[in-house]
């Protein structure tokens, strides 16, 4: 079996299509070929094809996030849209296709980073990804035995400091810069959470399933925030979030509030393992629950602090 693998073109874009049909089968494929490959403000989607004897046998992409790294800019990529179809499973093309954007890595991309689906974590291992830390689900009830105020929220309730509230976001909406601002200072590694950001990834998106907030108090935005009402209707992920020092609580405290006002049972997150302990998430009535781990690739001789 002769596998080769090379980088897609604009040509094999009706290929790449295709393939994300067969991966998420009712995805409209060329709705997110336009929005998250072509429309992303980091830059276009990389993606590399698997053959076999000639035949397309699969794919995997690098997706470019502006990364603030020590208040610093720097461009990672999310690795994503990993498939290799069934009838070439188990030879490797995996290992294979991963190994290729590695090799992409340098002067461009700092690192390739995420939390991968089980079948992916392997291979990824194998190209030279390293585990840095686990991705907790973080969960809080918000109803029955389970569901209490949190603390947070009890001190707020005896002190009469006015509660946040969400507020619809808008396009390119200015007080989310003000929040990305005065948040990147806090965290020593992220993505960006600019308006740029939020326009794209959540407002923009063609299932419009995560709407997106602005988290406010009194007449200050304090947050951002994107969530999803998962398919069962019982649960609301928070998908995204970013606050301003201080106010990492309070928000999630909105967030509750917010969730509270719809069918939902409860209310979830996720969050780096030992990013969510430091922040005492039990604070704001949240249990960890299930982990998985959090890869990070670097290119050789890349900057040590990506795997900090």
């Amino acid at each position: 079996m002769r596998v080769s693998i090379r980088r897609a073109e604009r040509p094999d874009r009706a290929v790449v299509a295709e393939l994300l049909g067969e991966m998420m089968p009712g995805c409209q494929a060329e709705r997110r070929l336009a929005w998250l490959y072509d429309g992303n403000p980091a830059g276009r989607a990389l993606t590399w094809l698997a053959l076999v004897e000639g035949r397309i046998a699969g794919c995997t992409s690098l997706f470019p996030f502006r990364l603030s790294l020590d208040g610093s800019a720097a461009t990672a990529a999310l690795g994503g849209d990993g498939w290799v179809r069934p009838a070439y499973r188990r030879r490797g093309i995996g290992a294979a296709l991963h190994e290729a954007s590695r090799a992409a890595l340098g002067d461009q991309l700092a690192c390739m980073y995420g939390a991968p689906g089980a079948m992916n974590v392997t291979p990824l291992k194998h190209g030279g990804s390293r585990e840095v830390c686990t991705v907790s689900r973080w969960l809080r009830p918000l109803r029955g035995a389970g569901a209490t105020l949190s603390l947070v929220e009890r001190a707020l309730r005896i002190a009469r400091w006015p509660a946040a509230r969400l507020v619809p976001m808008l396009p390119c909406d200015r007080r989310v810069d003000a929040v990305w601002r005065s948040a990147r200072a806090t965290v020593g590694v992220s993505a960006v959470r600019d308006a740029a950001f939020y326009t794209w990834r959540f407002i923009d998106a063609p299932s419009g399933r995560e709407p997106a907030y602005v988290i406010m108090r009194a007449d200050r935005p304090i947050g951002a925030c994107a969530l999803e009402t998962m398919a069962s209707g019982r649960t609301i992920r928070i998908v995204d979030l970013v606050a301003v020092p201080g106010a990492w609580h309070a928000a999630l405290g909105a967030i509750a509030a917010y969730a509270a006002g719809t069918e939902a049972g409860a209310l979830e997150i996720k969050l780096a393992s030992p990013d969510g302990r430091r922040r005492a998430m039990w604070r704001a009535g949240f249990i960890e629950r299930e982990r998985k781990p959090f890869l990070v690739m670097l290119p050789a001789g890349g900057d040590r602090r990506l795997v900090d």
